[in-house]
């Protein structure tokens, strides 16, 4: 290390732009600010919102206290802007998601229907609580009547589908033949006579049951009705629906 010269101390090198800490660096002028700004997220939508000031840094340091008041004032305007657009969103979200619900509660209602209405006009299986009927009739003296009543009863009890000797029973059937040889809708049935009725079992067995009613008639020919209730019946026979 060299000595000082004439007892003066050697002077500071200026620092440089390059070595100088980026704290203190100079510059000739100010970048623009940019600034960014409301992220807002409602019911899976989102909703980004950036405001950028354009406006040099100097030229918001030379403004007058009028100016900054119109800046906070536009800015003030811009939020009520964006709220009133997340408003919106807001509610075309619970719109849409309260047309999906009536949507599917409506195809959901459709849907039943359609089944209900398949069931009764018997173009569908069923399946569900009910009762079995069996007829037996040794002599041959079951009238086509006495099956009818059989039919009527168990509809007015409330039964949902009905099939005799694996033929689906529906609204345009009719029981035809002579004692000991019927038929229902043209085809023959033979003895014993089963009978499946899917319904409220109980309602089902009363109206079977009543004084005078199916099961004494069938005694009345010689034969003799068995009833029987079930928790779970399919009726898988259908008819054409053309």
């Amino acid at each position: 290390m060299s000595d000082p010269i004439d007892g003066q101390a050697p002077e500071a090198a200026s620092p440089s732009p390059e070595t100088t800490p980026s704290g203190g660096r100079r510059w000739n002028r100010v970048i623009s600010g940019v600034v960014t700004a409301a992220l807002a997220l409602v019911l899976g939508f989102g909703l980004v919102v950036q405001i950028r000031s354009t406006e040099e840094a100097d030229e918001l340091t030379g403004a007058t206290e009028a100016d900054l008041v119109r800046i906070l004032d536009e800015l003030d305007t811009r939020e009520e802007q964006l709220r009133q657009r997340l408003a919106e969103r807001e509610q075309a979200v619970e719109e849409l998601s309260g047309g999906r619900t009536q949507s599917g509660s409506a195809l959901a209602e459709a849907q039943r229907r359609a089944e209900a209405i398949g069931i009764l006009t018997g173009t569908l299986p069923a399946q569900g609580p009910g009762l079995r009927l069996v007829v037996q009739d040794p002599d041959g003296a079951v009238t086509p009547a006495v099956l009818l009543d059989a039919i009527q009863e168990l509809r007015g009890a409330g039964a949902e589908a009905i099939e005799i000797d694996g033929i689906r029973v529906v609204t345009s059937s009719y029981v035809d033949g002579t004692p000991g040889e019927l038929t229902i809708d043209g085809q023959e049935l033979r003895s014993p006579y089963e009978i499946l009725a899917i319904g409220p079992p109980t309602d089902l067995e009363v109206a079977l049951n009543v004084s005078g009613g199916v099961v004494a008639d069938v005694a009345r020919t010689g034969g003799s009705a068995t009833v029987t209730q079930s928790d779970a019946l399919s009726i898988d026979s259908v008819v054409s629906d053309g």
